[in-house]
């Protein structure tokens, strides 16, 4: 099938994994310099020259991710390590993380944790 030939030749065009590798990091550093903030998909897409369906389908096939499940990881990563080095008050780390609401911070972090953040809080401090 004539086709079927096309479809192999355009995947053998496509960039390096270097390159690719290349923007991922660039995106990955953006979100650990930026995750306070909100990020906006469209301004992570032009970053790395690209459009924002084409960046979502890139980004999931790089890292296994969906891009706002990376950044939501990252924030609660970040959570954690307040809610087990501080005395932050919850909602003040759910702010300080760039979570808009408590409400989302707690289901992400529980999504992510599979406990609530002071659940987790406790935990950390059973531990030290």
């Amino acid at each position: 099938n004539p086709h079927q030939r096309l479809l192999s030749t355009t995947q053998i065009d496509l960039p390096t994994n270097h390159e690719l590798q290349k923007k991922v990091d660039c995106v990955i550093r953006f979100v650990l310099d930026h995750y306070q903030g909100r990020i906006a998909l469209a301004q992570v897409a032009a970053l790395v020259g690209m459009s924002e369906g084409h960046f979502s389908r890139f980004f999931h096939r790089a890292t296994g991710n969906c891009f706002n499940d990376f950044v939501n990881r990252v924030r609660v990563a970040r959570a954690c390590e307040l809610l087990s080095r501080t005395d932050m008050a919850i909602t003040l780390i759910c702010y300080e993380i760039g979570f808009n609401t408590i409400a989302n911070f707690n289901r992400r972090f529980t999504q992510h944790k599979h406990m609530t953040p002071s659940q987790y809080r406790q935990q950390a401090r059973e531990r030290y």
